[in-house]
């Protein structure tokens, strides 16, 4: 940990290079959102998933350990996730990435969720691209899988990298998201958060809000995730 709380983690080292992951948590407008960055030890390839901290700290911190970002993904359209993007696309060049049905939300501040809470609310410039269910994202040498987990939003996604999940608003330590909020659906989160439990083995679980936590630990204490070994059915939209 650095002197401003940064927090680095290696994922794990294989034989075409090593992934490391940046955590930092940053109170946005009185929500406490984790942005984080992955990066390829070779390339100094990074990518930052939920651009929700200040643009000039996640710049820092790129800085930092001569680092270019080359990709913004988004795990879902809710206004404290995007913050810096435009400010982090201009100022890199970097494209932002965003499954298509939460696209909209980028540009629809009523969508987003910004409008219900701040009245005028904000909206930013339309996705450079879209993210759907089974794309292999390449950071470097290394892959990043999407999973499409609807729920919390209709567009919701997980990032599998290796041994860790970025499950967004999904799932959270001892808790799961929201689904009252627009294109939100309380069946469909279930269905998802079935799927993310059953995936064999265990993973570390880095979410949009909170403290890190295993997967495995949230299988055996997650009051929410009870009775959800069932069958259910992957999507690759």
């Amino acid at each position: 940990m650095d002197e401003k709380g940064t927090i680095w983690y290696n994922i794990k080292k294989t034989e075409v290079g090593e992934i490391f992951v940046e955590i930092r948590k940053i109170p946005t407008s009185g929500h406490v959102s984790n942005c984080w960055i992955l990066f390829d030890e070779t390339s100094r390839e990074a990518a930052v998933i939920d651009p929700s901290a200040d643009a000039e700290e996640i710049m820092r911190v790129l800085a930092e350990d001569s680092l270019t970002l080359t990709q913004i993904w988004l795990t879902h359209g809710h206004f404290d996730h995007i913050f810096a993007a435009d400010t982090l696309r201009d100022k890199t060049g970097a494209p932002l990435m965003i499954h298509r049905k939460d696209a909209h939300m980028l540009t629809d501040a009523y969508a987003n969720a910004s409008a219900l809470f701040f009245g005028e609310g904000e909206t930013y410039r339309e996705a450079d691209g879209q993210l759907k269910g089974g794309d292999a994202l390449r950071l470097g040498e290394n892959t990043v899988f999407v999973r499409h987990t609807p729920g919390h939003t209709a567009g919701s996604v997980t990032l599998v990298a290796d041994t860790f999940l970025f499950t967004g608003d999904t799932l959270f330590e001892n808790s799961i998201g929201r689904s009252d909020l627009p294109s939100g659906d309380a069946q469909v989160l279930t269905d998802s958060l079935r799927r993310i439990v059953k995936m064999p083995g265990d993973y570390t679980v880095c979410s949009g809000h909170g403290e890190i936590t295993t997967l495995e630990k949230e299988r055996t204490n997650n009051p929410f995730l009870k009775n959800l070994f069932s069958d259910s059915k992957e999507t690759t939209e």
